[in-house]
């Protein structure tokens, strides 16, 4: 997990243990116009917790104020407690940096999301709200993980937590490490508008650069109350084996481990108001935590999802200036509005502010929960009628009769492909047609701008000679001006955005029916399978086309998974070549009985779905 913050600040440590200086007075109100710091000793169910904050001040006393916390587990390390003080504190807030259970000056054992951190989030807040220079408004803020304590401490629900603003943050641990099954590895969104800040979003380096860099410094304020108790508590093996196991293996049952670290489960508790931030382009935290995050945020008083654009990476939406303003600023006024009582309209925030993209960037903002209707693509064989037409087609209508030629066969060829554990999503959008290691299944040209806006599902109906086979496959925005051709065939795109997927999805076969239990399927007889692709918001322009590649092992993104038994072996007819049994090593699509389909809500979707095409051969007119 990335951290981000907008500036690195050495923090001056001043003040005293458990409460404000002995000497502080407490001013009884008014604009601030200093402010002072302070370190404290936070005794919790898990660990003695230490927290400095930025005062507000009048006169060299400390103003009583709202809280804003953080609860991190990278400041320490980043000499950056409350770098953002500024931008709060001469405001009337106090600006609150904890250090993690078991990180930084923090005792305890660090527990991956776990409990420990739950609970210890809850008796933070509850302790600053006792203090003499809270208010007992608290609201907690941060960025990565340290949003996503921010969510671990109210799904606790602390009576005195007032609001929380979760960026870019997780809210299930398992999806955080895998994806049905599937572990994530790397990624290959560099290569496109993300650009070289994208090249380390996907956090395979944890937990173990967790349990094993920012949990082993021990504390070094010695000269605050227990010190010695606190490092002594932080270098006392804890769960780090247990951690490891969990977050790298290669069957990773939903146990008890995740359901101690899924707070969706739990959100339906949480009343306060929530303001979820991230991008859709976030690989690193993935961009459905937030999603799935506001979607079970069912009994809060205020949900707002706030989402920047599919080109956006880890963080929040801020690209571009005016975009980062009005975020900024939006952000402050929820915390005036929920801590300080302004009334400021932010309880008529849209639901949901959200930056579109297409394949050329990032597109516009729009406010509100948009309306969407499901369209259905089906995977099918159209024998082609001119040269050069490519037959395997996602249409908006199921797979029709095929029409009885004399002399030739009616059954469409098959639409298999071998799994080789080698394949790259890059190269199966290069030249898709070309069926390698993958399936290409294409629409028709879109007549008109189709918007996507949620989280598309592909049910595959396919069949192996094995008891399992790992899905992993993508859409992709294909656009037939920067297509390279020859001889009919896609071979290459003059644009390196296109080998990009617009989504992708994951899923081991055995997890096809729930991820706290595992069902083989039976070699050889087909079965059914539903991968969820990650959600987007996301507009196809007219003139493209839609691209669904099938594949297994896509190597820039996951774990491999080899399977026993199905490596290369001599091949009988000559030995001086290798090939894989074709029984186990070839993954068949079924499409005939139209239950292989691709599944997108679509914004504005006609209850006709064909008028979205282009199926006339001389070509339609393109609504720009």
């Amino acid at each position: 997990m990335r951290r981000f913050v907008g500036a690195i600040a050495a923090v001056t440590l001043i003040g005293g243990l458990f409460a404000a200086p002995a000497s502080a007075r407490i001013a009884r109100g008014g604009a601030p116009d200093g402010e002072t710091t302070a370190s404290y000793i936070v005794p919790t169910r898990h660990g003695k917790i230490y927290l400095e904050v930025v005062h507000p001040t009048k006169g060299g006393d400390i103003v009583k104020a709202p809280a804003i916390l953080t609860y991190s587990p990278y400041d320490a390390a980043l000499a950056s407690r409350n770098a953002d003080a500024a931008d709060f504190v001469p405001k009337g807030y106090a600006r609150a940096t904890a250090d993690l259970v078991g990180t930084g000056n923090s005792g305890g054992c660090y527990d991956y999301g776990g409990k420990r951190e739950r609970e210890s989030g809850y008796d933070l807040v509850e302790w600053i709200a006792k203090q003499k220079w809270s208010t007992g408004k608290i609201a907690m803020y941060g960025g990565s993980y340290e949003g996503t304590t921010a969510t671990a401490a109210a799904v606790e629900r602390p009576p005195h937590l007032t609001t929380i603003v979760p960026v870019a943050a997780i809210s299930r641990w398992y999806g955080y490490a895998y994806s049905g099954g599937i572990r994530y590895t790397y990624n290959n969104e560099w290569i496109g508008h993300e650009g070289a800040s994208a090249v380390d979003d996907e956090g395979f380096d944890t937990p173990l650069a967790f349990d094993f860099g920012l949990a082993i410094p021990p504390p070094i304020d010695a000269h605050n109350a227990d010190w010695a108790g606190r490092v002594q508590s932080t270098i006392t093996p804890c769960d780090e084996v247990a951690h490891t196991e969990h977050g790298y293996d290669d069957t990773p049952d939903y146990d008890k481990f995740w359901l101690e670290r899924d707070y969706v489960k739990d959100a339906g508790k949480v009343m306060i108001p929530v303001l979820v931030a991230g991008n859709w382009g976030d690989w690193n935290v993935k961009q459905e935590e937030s999603w799935n995050l506001y979607k079970a945020l069912d009994n809060s008083k205020k949900r707002v999802l706030y989402m920047g654009s599919r080109w956006d990476d880890h963080g929040g939406p801020v690209h571009g200036t005016a975009a980062k303003n009005k975020y900024e600023a939006t952000v402050l006024k929820w915390f005036d509005h929920y801590l300080m009582g302004k009334d400021n309209g932010i309880d008529n925030l849209p639901s949901v502010i959200s930056q579109t993209a297409n394949l050329d960037g990032r597109g516009k903002w729009s406010a509100g929960a948009p309306k969407t209707r499901n369209l259905t693509l089906y995977a099918q064989y159209e024998p082609p009628t001119r040269p050069g037409q490519y037959a395997w087609k996602l249409n908006p209508y199921k797979p029709r009769p095929p029409i009885a030629i004399p002399g030739q066969s009616s059954e469409p060829p098959s639409s298999a492909f071998p799994i080789t554990n080698a394949n790259l999503e890059t190269h199966g959008l290069h030249h898709g047609q070309a069926n390698h290691e993958w399936f290409w299944f294409e629409s028709p040209i879109l007549t008109k701008d189709l918007h996507v806006f949620g989280q598309p599902k592909l049910q595959i109906y396919s069949s192996v000679g094995r008891e399992w086979v790992t899905l992993t496959p993508t859409i992709g925005d294909m656009d037939h001006a920067r297509m390279i051709m020859r001889n009919g065939i896609h071979v290459a795109n003059t644009d390196k955005n296109m080998v990009v997927g617009t989504t992708r999805g994951f899923l081991d076969s055995r997890y096809r029916n729930g991820l706290s239990k595992q069902k083989p399927v039976e070699p050889g007889k087909p079965f059914e399978a539903t991968v969820e692709m990650k959600p987007i918001d996301y507009v196809f322009k007219a003139g493209h086309f839609i691209g669904l590649n099938i594949q297994s092992e896509i190597v820039e993104w996951m774990l491999p998974k080899p399977y026993a038994g199905c490596e290369q072996l001599p091949d009988v007819s000559d030995p001086t070549k290798v090939r894989q049994k074709e029984s186990c090593a070839t993954l068949f699509i079924h499409t005939e009985e139209a239950r292989t389909r691709l599944i997108l809500p679509v914004i504005d979707a006609p209850k006709n779905p064909t008028s979205l095409f282009c199926f006339k051969p001389s070509g339609c007119h393109i609504h720009e």
